[in-house]
């Protein structure tokens, strides 16, 4: 993902290509919370900036997790 301001809305099926996860994980994240889909029109959409944002905190959590690994 381009960390830009620039919005930019996926369908779910760019999703698995994206994240390089599978659709099952893609609906594991919705199912969660993690990830919201946007409806228009009944169409359903992710939010470029949303992925952005569940990527950086994932960056985070692998980042403590590396750190916490260090200190043992």
């Amino acid at each position: 993902m381009a960390h830009t301001s620039e919005r930019r809305l996926y369908n779910g099926d760019e999703l698995p290509g994206l994240l390089q996860l599978s659709k099952e994980q893609i609906d594991r994240l919705v199912t969660t919370g993690q990830l919201r889909p946007i409806r228009i029109c009944g169409e359903v959409r992710f939010d470029s900036h949303e992925l952005d944002a569940l990527i950086e905190i994932y960056k985070q959590i692998a980042k403590r997790k590396s750190h916490e690994g260090s200190i043992q």
